[in-house]
């Protein structure tokens, strides 16, 4: 069993549908196209054997000065593991491995957002450095914090 991450490249982002429904989420899924096709998002990969089980992303503008502060101040979003593949430590890879290219690419901040009442990713966070409330608010998914990583 071989496992690697690799960087999105364009042409494969329909592969992305093995790990979430792209189907079902037609308007996530093209804002996510549109912004890997500009540059402004990075998505990484965690490979099984060639098939795509897992993903993270960079985000350069979130258009959120809390998310993102151009040159300093990158977001991390959709960490997202297949339910089949969750508890491996697959997402703790996948979120360590982006916080190297972040701070690659120059950046000495990161932030991302996740729901309050969703606490594996909570304690993932937390462990790996987002140790810093930015935001505690409410959207149509329920209560959220937003989180910094000083890297």
């Amino acid at each position: 069993m071989k496992t690697e991450i690799i960087k999105l490249d364009i042409a494969d982002f329909e592969k992305c549908g093995n790990i979430w429904d792209i189907d079902q989420q037609k308007e996530l899924a093209e804002m996510c196209r549109r912004e890997l096709i500009s540059g402004n998002r990075i998505t990484y990969i965690f490979t099984v054997d060639k098939e795509f089980i897992g993903e993270i992303s960079l985000v350069k503008d979130e258009a959120d000065p809390d998310y993102t502060i151009p040159g300093r101040r990158i977001y991390v979003s959709r960490l997202i593991v297949k339910p089949e593949f969750r508890r491996q430590g697959i997402g703790k890879k996948l979120l360590s491995y982006s916080i190297d290219r972040a701070i690659e690419l120059g950046y000495s901040e990161m932030s991302i957002g996740v729901d309050l009442d969703n606490y594996p990713a909570l304690k993932l966070y937390i462990d790996a450095g987002f140790d810093k409330i930015i935001f505690i608010g409410e959207d149509e998914y329920g209560r959220f914090v937003k989180l910094l990583k000083i890297i």
